[in-house]
């Protein structure tokens, strides 16, 4: 073998060498990257690190002692699809997650906007940071095109209208979530998801779809359901004696827009074969007597539109009590049933109908 081949073939070896060197200090970094963001509580059992993609499986994030569940989030697969040079620069770019087979947990506080996976969130309060001249300053930014989760079950935990925390609990949940930054820009994120909510005597048909925009507020946002357990619904539409309401189901249409602060909401509703159990509760605020003989009338079912609008800058506007409002006395109006007294006396008719919406709407 020649001279100029031997070297030729060392400059070959020692090439290969190099690159596979930068291959594992690479990986490395980036696995430390991961390990880092699931924090103390989280841990994924696999992660690969491929030419196009970043695999972990059995995902698993705890969450702190005041959560309802023992997990925020558990995931059989998480697929990432990164923008490779932004991994080492102060803007993370990522052109999609894929969560798959999921577990998803979130959390309304009796005062506040809806919470999720709060281990992850406690990062950005890293007190490392303040010692380096303030967090926002070497907070990096992070950019996802597009989030995807697919074939997940959703357990929202509602402690507004329940001690402990009510669940309602959502099957079969896919949606497609993006752009999303962090911090937010005034950007439109679209959003559209589809899944089953889960009583005690159906699993109704959920759909989401719409757009919101952070940190100016504005969103165009559509709910409807189809064939929902009244039942499931029963603490948001009787928060006094949500027993009373036994069965029935609900369709709903809805559909809420914000501009510049400015909120318009209208909807449809209607009930079907609603149950009620033996008490002498009132039932929606409404005399019990004068609505079972109403509804008896109606063959078991009734519809009405709502609407309603605000300033979300008015202290003295709440979406939750308005739409309270607006849904008794739609109902009552259908029935032919008198509303006298259904102002002092609704409650939290259709509260958390729009909760999810508000607690977006209202964080910061």
């Amino acid at each position: 073998m020649s001279k100029p081949v031997k070297t030729a073939l060392l400059s070959l070896v020692i090439l290969v060498a190099l690159v596979g060197l930068g291959a594992a200090l690479a990986t490395h970094l980036v696995v430390s990257r991961i390990n880092a963001v699931l924090g103390d509580q989280g841990h994924a059992e696999h992660i690969r690190v491929g030419l196009d993609e970043i695999v972990l499986e059995n995902v698993e994030i705890g969450a702190p002692p005041d959560w309802p569940a023992r997990q925020s989030l558990r995931a059989a697969r998480v697929v990432v699809i990164p923008q490779w040079r932004s991994l080492l620069s102060d803007e993370i770019s990522l052109d999609r997650i894929t969560v798959s087979d999921y577990y998803l947990t979130l959390l309304r506080p009796r005062n506040g906007a809806i919470r999720y996976l709060p281990t992850l969130r406690k990062q950005d309060d890293d007190p490392a940071d303040e010692t380096r001249g303030g967090s926002d300053k070497h907070r990096r930014a992070v950019n996802i095109e597009k989030l995807e989760l697919r074939n997940g079950h959703l357990d929202f935990y509602d402690a507004a209208v329940a001690t402990p925390p009510y669940r309602v609990p959502v099957d079969n949940l896919n949606a497609d979530i993006g752009p999303v930054h962090q911090p937010a820009m005034d950007v439109h994120t679209q959003l559209h998801a589809q899944g089953q909510m889960v009583g005690k005597n159906r699993r109704g048909k959920l759909e989401v779809e719409g757009w919101l925009a952070l940190p100016s507020h504005d969103a165009d946002i559509q709910v409807r359901m189809r064939s929902v357990d009244v039942a499931l619904l029963a603490p948001y539409l009787q928060r006094n004696s949500p027993a009373a309401l036994a069965g029935g189901q609900m369709d709903l249409d809805m559909r809420t827009q914000v501009d510049k602060e400015q909120l318009r909401a209208q909807g449809h509703v209607t009930l079907t074969d609603l149950k009620f159990d033996e008490s002498n509760s009132p039932l929606l605020a409404l005399p019990r007597k004068a609505v079972l003989a109403a509804m008896e009338n109606h063959k078991g079912k009734v519809s009405f539109d709502f609407s309603l609008s605000g300033s979300l800058h008015d202290p003295k506007f709440s979406m939750d009590e308005g739409l309270a409002m607006r849904f008794t006395a739609g109902f009552a109006k259908a029935l032919g049933v008198s509303v006298e007294g259904v102002a002092g006396g609704v409650g939290d008719a259709v509260k958390g109908l729009g909760d999810a919406l508000d607690g977006l709407l209202r964080a910061k």
